[in-house]
């Protein structure tokens, strides 16, 4: 007999209720710190703008776009059962 690997959707659908909850509060989690680090990072690059560096200006808006990546890629692989507009935006 030869089984096969689950789909994602399979995968999901086997995880118990709780560890799918504490997964994506840990997702949530780490989405609440990159936000609060793209924060940072924009503020860092207003500055540099305002002082003219453009050096400082690039790593700092790099650094931007690698989190809100990160979020938005954390974001959709939050849990979608509970949320009928997890897509929404």
């Amino acid at each position: 007999m030869t089984t096969r690997p689950l789909s994602p959707a399979e995968a999901r659908a086997s995880i118990p209720e709780h560890a799918a909850g504490g997964a994506d509060a840990l997702r949530l989690e780490l989405i609440g710190e990159t936000v609060e680090l793209a924060a940072s990072y924009a503020r860092s690059a207003t500055e540099a703008a305002w002082r003219v560096d453009k050096v400082t200006l690039g790593v700092h808006l790099r650094q931007l776009r690698l989190c809100v990546i990160t979020a938005i890629q954390t974001f959709k692989e939050l849990d979608d059962r509970d949320s009928g507009n997890a897509g929404a935006s």
